[in-house]
């Protein structure tokens, strides 16, 4: 359970972050999944969720989405120090969502860049939901920054 407008609650966020770790794992063990395809994908508080599992160890995920929710400041400085330059990273949000204000949106694409996340950034006319335009852009993006990337080695 979450308050609107509150940070999430310490104890109760890290026991929902460990059972998403452990279902990707018990995921990653039982289905042929390709590792380097793997994307975590949260909705709302999903998306808070999405957030502390993909920045704390960006490199176990290709991509990270966040679907009409938030990444709170105090979770960016809880964060272990790691690269995430490579960790595509889609936010998508509505322009009249009434259940979390698009200026959380915003603020989080910058508290991303701040820790240098490749950071692609939509929003769209809807409140807080999917619409079909922004499955059309999430499909897209995940064609191009997860199916098929052109990798350079450096």
């Amino acid at each position: 359970p979450m308050t609107m407008g509150a940070p999430p609650d310490p104890t109760t966020f890290a026991a929902g972050v460990d059972a998403a770790r452990q279902f990707v794992d018990t995921i990653v063990r039982r289905y042929p999944v390709d590792p380097n395809k793997l994307v975590v994908l949260g909705f709302s508080q999903g998306g808070v969720i999405a957030y502390s599992l993909a920045l704390a160890e960006p490199e176990r995920f290709a991509g990270l989405v966040a679907l009409s929710s938030w990444f709170p400041a105090a979770l960016a400085q809880t964060l272990p120090p790691r690269s995430r330059e490579r960790l595509p990273t889609l936010v998508q949000h509505g322009t009249r969502d009434d259940m979390i204000d698009i200026a959380r949106a915003r603020e989080s694409v910058e508290n991303l860049r701040r820790l240098q996340v490749p950071v692609t950034y939509r929003d769209f006319e809807m409140g807080h939901e999917i619409s079909a335009d922004g499955l059309a852009q999430l499909s897209d993006w995940l064609q191009e920054k997860i199916l098929s990337p052109i990798i350079l080695m450096t």
